[in-house]
């Protein structure tokens, strides 16, 4: 039971406590905001909107999610992270459970659960409003049920309940993120199934998952067509078949060993200990994979990787789900090395190592925190350099924290374990406590627009707004009716589909402010951008500057006086 208790706690201290202490990072954090506020605020949650214009990017679970915590928590930084924290928690739950159920090891189980919650992607993905996490926890649903139910012997309630859960996950995972949640429990079930020559089950499991994805998925799916007959065509298209067969340059293009170049920071702190693993399971990789649910576990991990290292389009989030097979592996390779008396010097070696960087990076923080800058490098700082005091005591907690690893040398490895771990909480609330929105310059907005939010006329007739600030602004002043103006990105979709006149091109936003019967309007732009393009911006307004961003009052034009 302490064992459970000990991954409760970590998960408690790692992402619930946190959640309010960093400010919101645009533009991610402040549209998966705004389309749930919409939501609530519209009481239309079947049809995603950004800034009051339709976005088809995906469907309406998880910022249905994202609305239920609002309506519970409120409009704040814990409820809009609230979502992805309790669903990498559950993930790795499921995780916990189905270690369990296979090794028959409370501490195999456990330490596959804790070495999840402790990779560094799984970590930023939890406490970000992101839908990574949502998305991993269904299709760990989905996988990890449908388990146990393919090996069961017989047809009997139990296995026709496994199957349901697992086609429910599964569609829940598609009203998520779409497809790719359908994907890839295909891409790991199928090549599992040939490895076991499972040839039967090819013709008799899929119909009861099947079946609940579709009664799962099918409302929505109805609902939204209803309302936006066009959305289908947009997100099976442009959302799926461009961005991951390559028929179009993809976003966020790649090459094919980016994932591998970046699976070690990934993993890491908890990566630290793989050495222990692969010393624990030297010499039994080939009986080990003789289990059905090992081998289940190695498709779980090689299938996605190599999909998503194949498609032309990558983001580092994009392997979350990896994740889940790599710490399965990390606790049965740790629970072996130790069971095997721990005699070898790897996790000695790696206490030490980890202590001499906690120790130095503790002392480079706090060096960097008291002493004074010369005057060139405060100059070419982007923000004040007095800011670097707040991170003092990270500083100070990281020392403490690599001398409490460097003290434990014969101690037993449950403490050593222990140590390693709890030691990041502290560490990880200091971090974020120190971080200031000032250290982010414009890419954490929401205080800045608050305070130019207090000099928009209550008259002004239009509010003009660069791309770049647009979800900030939505989300901040809680308006809709702001227009975008110098570039569409994400919007090409709406604008080209009955939104135009929410959209201003540089020409057409200087033709606006030179027309003689211009109303009073308000413009929101980066202040470097602005005055990069004064050319389009004709004299006569008032200027407000804060934190990069510049607020510009045009009085009414003669001629709508």
């Amino acid at each position: 039971m302490k064992y459970y208790v000990m991954l409760f706690l970590l998960f408690l201290g790692m992402y619930i406590a946190p959640l309010s202490f960093r400010p919101m990072i645009t533009p991610d954090e402040f549209r998966y905001a705004e389309i749930p506020r919409e939501m609530v605020e519209s009481g239309n949650w079947v049809k995603p909107r950004l800034a009051g214009m339709d976005y088809f990017e995906k469907p309406a679970l998880g910022y249905q999610m994202t609305a239920v915590s609002f309506k519970i928590f409120g409009y704040n930084n814990f409820a809009l992270r609230f979502p992805p924290a309790l669903a990498t928690g559950l993930t790795a739950l499921l995780l916990v459970l189905f270690l369990r159920r296979y090794t028959r090891n409370d501490r195999i189980a456990v330490m596959g659960g804790v070495l999840y919650l402790d990779m560094g992607l799984v970590f930023a993905l939890g406490n970000c409003a992101v839908l990574d996490a949502q998305v991993t926890l269904f299709l760990a649903g989905c996988l990890l049920t449908f388990l146990p139910a393919c090996l069961a012997e017989k047809w009997d309630m139990p296995r026709v309940v496994l199957l349901t859960a697992s086609g429910i996950f599964a569609g829940l995972g598609f009203l998520t993120k779409g497809f790719i949640a359908l994907v890839i429990p295909a891409m790991v079930i199928v090549p599992f199934l040939i490895w076991e020559k499972r040839w039967k089950a090819f013709y008799t499991l899929p119909w009861i998952p099947l079946a609940a994805c579709l009664a799962v998925a099918a409302p929505w799916c109805i609902a939204i067509h209803r309302q936006a007959p066009d959305f289908w065509r947009y997100f099976v298209v442009e959302e799926h078949w461009i961005r991951f067969t390559g028929a179009n340059i993809g976003q966020h293009s790649e090459p094919w060993w980016y994932f591998l170049a970046l699976l070690i920071p990934l993993v890491m702190p908890s990566g630290l200990l793989y050495p222990c693993v692969f010393r624990g399971l030297r010499g039994q990789w080939g009986g080990l994979f003789k289990q059905s649910y090992m081998r289940y576990l190695a498709c779980f991990f090689i299938f996605p990787f190599l999909f998503f290292s194949a498609c032309s389009g990558k983001l580092a989030t994009y392997i979350l789900p990896c994740m889940i097979p790599i710490a399965a592996l990390g606790g049965i390779g740790i629970a072996e090395y130790f069971r095997l008396g721990g005699k070898y010097r790897s996790f000695r070696g790696i206490m030490i190592f980890a202590g001499v960087i906690f120790v130095l990076a503790g002392i480079g923080g706090m060096v960097i925190g008291f002493l004074p800058f010369p005057e060139a490098v405060r100059d070419a700082l982007p923000f004040p350099a007095e800011l670097f005091r707040r991170l003092i005591p990270a500083g100070v907690t990281a020392l403490i924290f690599g001398i409490v690893l460097l003290y434990q040398r014969n101690k037993s490895w449950n403490r050593n374990l222990t140590a390693f771990f709890a030691g990041q909480v502290p560490l990880i609330f200091c971090i974020l406590w120190g971080l200031d929105p000032r250290f982010f310059g414009d890419k954490t907005p929401y205080n800045a627009l608050k305070v130019l939010e207090q000099h928009i006329p209550a008259d002004a007739e239009k509010v003009i707004v660069h791309r770049a600030c647009m979800h900030g602004a939505a989300w901040t002043w809680k308006r809709t009716d702001l227009t975008l103006a110098w570039s569409q990105s994400e919007w090409d979709y709406p604008i080209a589909h009955g939104f135009a006149h929410r959209y201003m091109a540089p020409g057409e936003v200087e033709k606006f402010l030179r027309s003689p019967d211009r109303p009073k309007c308000v413009l929101l732009f980066p202040e470097k951008t602005f005055r990069k393009n004064a050319k389009y911006f004709p004299e006569g307004c008032t200027t407000f500057v804060n934190n990069e961003l510049l607020l510009a009052i045009y009085p009414a034009a003669e001629g709508k006086r």
